[in-house]
């Protein structure tokens, strides 16, 4: 009788191990963002054993997981993304996104995570909706070209044309989150120029008296 406890255990030992050992899966898999740049030195973490890899020049990582494990992806610069495993023969693919905060594309440059660097920086001004205007030659041109609506008279930028004989109706203009006068506007270099923006309506309610007549609100390279 205790012979066939013994027997019986041992079995259920070595069945449990060869099942544990069936298991367990080595997969291959590739980290990119905008689909075809590769995230180098990216951290792949491996949710079951904790064990952390890391992309090679390609992107590409191994590990050892579950057949239903998942992995974590980190990188600095971008949003944290997760991969289920699901099938032995497939290779997983990581696509990162560039986080949201200002500077996460330089960040991402800087700590090492991106080789195809000119690529990378065309792909993430593209897919952030910055427009060029390096190709004006001052802020003016650029209002008169890209924003044909807004009429520029007497050292004005006028919105939503003129309201009154006496009134002034001249936006506000805010430069990187400070308001300034029209004068500024010619120390502004184009190629410096991120983002040009159009507030009015209720939206320039947030600026209160300032807003009256809305805002033209400029973000520049600091």
């Amino acid at each position: 009788m205790n012979f066939l406890k013994l027997f019986l255990s041992v079995t259920l030992t070595i069945f449990t191990i060869i099942s544990l050992h069936a298991q367990k899966i080595e997969v291959s898999g590739k980290v990119l963002v905008f689909d075809s740049i590769p995230v180098v030195n990216a951290n792949v973490i491996v949710k079951s054993t904790k064990e952390t890899v890391k992309t090679n020049h390609l992107g590409v990582f191994k590990c050892v997981c579950n057949e239903k494990d998942k992995l974590t992806v980190l990188a600095k610069g971008f949003n944290k993304y997760t991969i289920k495993v699901k099938m032995k023969s497939n290779e997983l693919i990581g696509k990162l996104k560039l986080a949201k905060f200002p500077k996460a594309a330089e960040i991402a440059i800087d700590k090492g995570h991106i080789l195809m660097v000119d690529s990378f920086k065309e792909l993430a001004k593209k897919h952030s909706g910055q427009k060029d205007y390096s190709k004006y030659t001052s802020f003016i041109d650029i209002i008169r070209n890209e924003f044909p609506s807004l009429q520029i008279s007497s050292g004005e930028i006028i919105i939503r044309g003129k309201s009154s004989l006496f009134a002034s109706s001249a936006a506000s203009i805010e430069v990187d989150g400070v308001i300034t006068d029209y004068s500024a506007l010619s120390s502004i270099s184009p190629i410096n120029i991120v983002k040009i923006e159009i507030v009015k309506g209720s939206d320039a309610a947030i600026y209160g008296f300032r807003g009256g007549n809305g805002v033209v609100k400029i973000t520049t390279k600091k």
